[in-house]
């Protein structure tokens, strides 16, 4: 197997930097690497039928997953927290499709169709946008519009099917039966994404009398445990439903690493940063 698909981004250059920082280190972040390096292997292996689309799409959610988790690990290394949690929250996106999907498979066309909307509501502003600007060619407009014609087309093919709409993240979570997971990992993770007070706090020095003493924009380590948590709750549970997928049973390893991290009893104060 080649280096990459064995352990896929994590370098060399990143593994001898994680041994120079004590922030870093731990029994968490070893079960995560190792969990990494298993689940990475994983998708070199799955058995998916090219004929079968959700399964197709599945697969490549699972992928999707796996390239978050590790670009969430990597900037967390580097004192990035805000981005960390960007970078796991779309790994958390990608895992309620993935897990409504194993439910209930012809969610897939309800997640098509909200795609179809969304990319003909783009050309639509696009397109508009142009139309005000004089230098573009009528020509061009028409091929927008030829374009957005094509997707009413097929948005109207499938809303005729009577396809379960479904758009919001919400709702997604709530088929996969992860609600809890939504309320409690989704929106603590979305503070750096939509750029709260709270997450902005971490380019201010405050002192003890709340008194903002400067301005800082150094590496920040404060939820590098958090983060890392949240990454193998969302990578362990993929496992399981990427196996789910194709039918199969997840390797005996995944549950010795469930028990691991169940054992550092980590739940109990993840959220007192997040």
């Amino acid at each position: 197997m080649k280096k990459f698909e064995k352990i896929g981004f994590l370098g060399m250059d990143y593994r001898r930097n994680i041994k120079t920082l004590p922030e870093v280190r731990g029994p968490l972040t070893d079960l995560l690497i190792g969990l990494m390096e298993i689940s990475w292997g994983i998708q070199y292996q799955l058995e998916v039928d090219t004929m079968d689309l959700v399964m197709i799409h599945s697969a490549t959610l699972y992928a999707r997953i796996l390239n978050s988790i590790q670009a969430s690990h990597l900037l967390a290394v580097y004192g990035l927290g805000a981005q960390s949690s960007n970078q796991c929250r779309a790994a958390l996106e990608c895992l309620f499709q993935l897990a409504a999907i194993n439910k209930k498979r012809e969610l897939f066309d309800g997640l098509m169709l909200a795609d179809i909307r969304d990319t003909r509501t783009y050309l639509e502003r696009y397109q508009a946008q142009l139309s005000k600007n004089n230098k573009v060619s009528q020509s061009r407009i028409e091929v927008l519009k030829q374009k957005t014609a094509k997707l009413n087309e097929r948005i109207n093919q499938l809303e005729a099917m009577n396809i379960q709409k479904l758009s919001k993240i919400e709702n997604i979570a709530k088929e996969a039966d992860m609600q809890s997971w939504y309320e409690l990992l989704y929106r603590a993770l979305s503070r750096g994404t939509h750029s709260s007070l709270i997450s902005l706090q971490e380019h201010l020095q405050i002192s003890e009398d709340s008194n903002i003493t400067h301005f800082t924009n150094e590496p920040n380590f404060e939820d590098f445990f958090s983060n890392t948590y949240c990454c193998l709750k969302v990578l362990s549970r993929a496992i399981e439903e990427v196996y789910v997928t194709v039918k199969e049973i997840p390797p005996t390893v995944l549950a010795d690493y469930n028990k691991q991290l169940e054992a550092l009893k980590f739940d109990e104060h993840v959220f007192q940063r997040l």
